[in-house]
């Protein structure tokens, strides 16, 4: 100790080492109330329990004989020790190692510690980094039915715990906000799978939202929708009776309009409609009742999951004026027409009527 005093009497601990600077040294001591450090110069350095960053995490976390980098708080304390800060030195490298990241665009993996309303909180070396929900991957997006905020933040909250590969796409020291994103980490495996992508592809994929209108689809970076049309042959009302988040399935590319995909579920297997529409054909004769109609025209059934069609225009005004009070298209009243298309896409005969 009297050396050092010595050094530091002519100087030597102001100009060896100062405020903000960063020095290295060996652990010569280490309790859980602070670390004492051999530095260069003969001094000696001192890290208290507030300044190291690995204190409370593990006991032992810092070795006597391990060399460590610390950044100088002060070049001599009232004990003349140079006062240090692991804390203040990991956290410099870890800005540091966040810029270089959104530079040089590199993906890393962070563990999700909390959830808000706006998106999730992560970590990384100490430092707080904040998960938007638009910038979440599709697979792990928050879709709801309606802006529910109440339902956004139960699904951002099952993500607690979990880890995600994201990239850093906004760092602000001075501000200590650092933006990271998973949609930007999965940006270039998205571009690749469009390139390869086309229109009759068949893959399977992830379900990655549920909505009335269909179900959202995730698979290599990408998402698509398979509306409620596609689901299946018959028809669909309500897309949460037939799958769940996380179910695994097998769809058909049908369309592909930059970013948005359709696809099919329905159309990997055979119309069964096909099969009961074959003792059919153009010109034959048929009857059936009426069972509804529409602005468009008047159905009749032909047969069981069988419809026929006439457009509107082929009866009289005075007939469909005031649907359903006249007689000649009520309910059950029976119909004969040629057949002029068998529709596949409609799944409905189309007739002319024969009967007057």
């Amino acid at each position: 100790m009297t050396d050092m005093k010595t050094l530091l009497k002519n100087g030597s601990g102001a100009q060896l080492y100062r405020a903000g600077t960063t020095a290295k040294g060996t652990v010569i001591d280490s309790n859980p109330s602070r670390i004492l450090v051999d530095m260069p110069g003969g001094l000696t350095g001192i890290v208290t329990k507030k300044e190291a960053a690995t204190f409370g995490d593990s006991e032992g976390a810092v070795e006597v004989g391990s060399e460590i980098e610390a950044v100088v708080i002060e070049a001599e304390n009232e004990q003349g020790l140079v006062m240090l800060s692991l804390r203040k030195a990991s956290l410099d490298m870890a800005w540091a190692e966040l810029n270089e990241m959104l530079e040089a665009e590199r993906i890393m993996t962070v563990k999700v510690l909390e959830a808000n309303k706006g998106g999730l909180m992560a970590t990384f070396k100490g430092l707080k980094c904040f998960l938007p929900v638009s910038q979440l991957a599709p697979l792990n997006y928050p879709r709801v039915d309606g802006a529910d905020s109440a339902a956004i933040f139960a699904r951002l909250q099952k993500h607690i715990g979990s880890e995600f590969a994201v990239r850093v796409i906004n760092v602000q020291r001075e501000n200590g906000k650092v933006i990271i994103s998973e949609r930007a980490a999965m940006a270039e495996k998205a571009q690749e799978t469009l390139k390869k992508l086309q229109v009759g592809d068949i893959v399977k994929g992830t379900v990655s939202g549920i909505v009335k209108f269909g179900i959202f689809v995730h698979f290599g970076g990408v998402e698509g929708l398979v509306h409620l049309s596609e689901m299946d042959w018959s028809h669909v009302t309500d897309p949460s009776r037939h799958y769940s988040l996380g179910d695994e399935v097998e769809i058909m590319v049908i369309g592909i309009d930059g970013r948005k995909l359709s696809f099919s579920i329905k159309r990997l297997t055979e119309d069964p409609w096909k099969d009961r529409v074959k003792e059919f054909e153009v010109g034959q004769e048929l009857s059936g009742k009426v069972t509804r109609w529409n602005p468009q025209g008047v159905f009749i059934e032909l047969k069981d999951g069988v419809q026929g069609f006439f457009s509107l225009n082929q009866f009289p005004v005075e007939a469909h004026s005031e649907l359903p009070s006249k007689c000649a298209i009520r309910d059950g009243v029976e119909l004969r027409g040629e057949v002029t298309n068998i529709n596949y896409d409609s799944h409905r005969l189309e007739l002319n009527r024969v009967d007057g």
